[in-house]
């Protein structure tokens, strides 16, 4: 199986369709297996990828980092599912909607931020979500929202009187010994993104957050920001299938469950845990993973993560596949195939 994941990821950088990408398939008994194919940047030369190159996660931050932080909060009773969001941020003026909504993408916000490229600084980001309407009413829907994460980031900020990396170092990274994963990484180890170029910023993206809305609020952003290794999150992992993770066993646990099972605003079924994603037919955690006992997620960048906790093995690729221009990005047809092959191997071994 690993070597039939190195040779369909190969196949894709000699296609030109990612430059390259790091990953570990992780088994429940701690047993980990990391690779790397393809190279660190394209531009403005070639460099190979040497294995230790961090990433720029993107959306994997709302799983990894944002919803465990929220999660501490509500174990250490400092939040609840239920507490509305106002109460915390008194701007926000929708006053129905709560932590839940926010965590399970159907508040009724919507997915995004519109011209996001020309926002300059964190006023500014707050002050478009702090006036936005609704696009459907809260909890009739299930739509992605960038924007419902940004503002638990800032709950957290308010709540904690620390900064999203700091909380996260305190609460996540340092327990896990997450050494490499940080919303500042170093720069040299940082794989590029994408060359971005416009009134906000000019020039290649190293070290620096690829989401603009994130890159506005400084870096450190509740769907965004973070950057880590396919070693540091395998460490993750690993600590989640051996319940030994910075949660209790009974909110680890409820991490799992499924939450929201919605139309879309377009009539795609979606379904939603907090904060993971659930897996589907066709989904990037392949077509039999257990939708019961798994949770999933990807990141725009190119990444993506599952954890099956009843069958103990996970999976984390990451990617910088929108290295130089995001419209050269065609990873996202690997998944689903990297996903089927773990869980035949997983089958063949349990049938054995």
């Amino acid at each position: 199986m690993y070597k039939n994941i190195k040779e369909l990821l190969q196949t894709g950088v000699d296609q030109g369709f990612f430059p390259g990408a790091s990953w570990c398939v992780v088994h429940g008994d701690g047993k980990v297996f990391c690779d790397f194919v393809g190279y660190k940047s394209l531009i403005p030369e070639k460099v190979l990828n040497s294995g230790d190159e961090i990433y720029d996660v993107a959306s994997l931050t709302k799983v990894i980092s944002t919803t465990t932080m929220i999660m501490t909060l509500i174990e250490n009773q400092k939040l609840s599912l239920d507490t509305k969001i106002y109460t915390v941020l008194p701007k926000f003026k929708h006053q129905n909607i709560d932590v839940y909504h926010l965590l399970t993408h159907c508040s009724g916000l919507p997915a995004d931020i519109s011209r996001a490229s020309k926002l300059k600084n964190k006023e500014e980001v707050l002050d478009r979500i702090y006036e936005m309407e609704l696009i459907y009413q809260t909890g009739e829907h299930i739509v992605y929202s960038d924007v419902g994460f940004i503002l638990l980031g800032q709950m957290i900020e308010k709540l904690t009187h620390m900064s999203l990396n700091d909380y996260a170092n305190l609460m996540i990274f340092r327990p896990l010994e997450m050494h490499d994963t940080s919303y500042h990484p170093d720069q040299k180890r940082s794989a590029p993104t994408e060359l971005r170029e416009d009134e906000v910023y000019s020039g290649m993206l190293q070290g620096l957050v690829h989401d603009e809305k994130a890159f506005a609020l400084g870096g450190e952003a509740g769907h965004a920001g973070l950057f880590s290794t396919a070693k540091d999150i395998s460490k993750f992992i690993v600590s989640i299938l051996q319940n030994n993770f910075v949660l209790n066993t009974k909110y680890l646990n409820e991490l799992f469950l499924l939450r929201e099972e919605k139309l879309d605003l377009k009539g795609n079924i979606l379904t939603r845990a907090l904060g993971w994603d659930k897996p589907q037919k066709g989904s990037s955690a392949g077509d039999k993973i257990s939708k019961d006992s798994s949770i999933i997620h990807t990141g725009f960048t190119g990444c993506n993560m599952f954890i099956d906790k009843k069958n103990q093995f996970g999976f984390v690729m990451l990617s910088n596949a929108v290295h130089p221009k995001r419209d050269m990005n065609n990873i996202i047809q690997f998944r689903n195939k990297i996903g089927n092959m773990i869980f035949k191997e997983w089958e063949e071994n349990h049938d054995a």
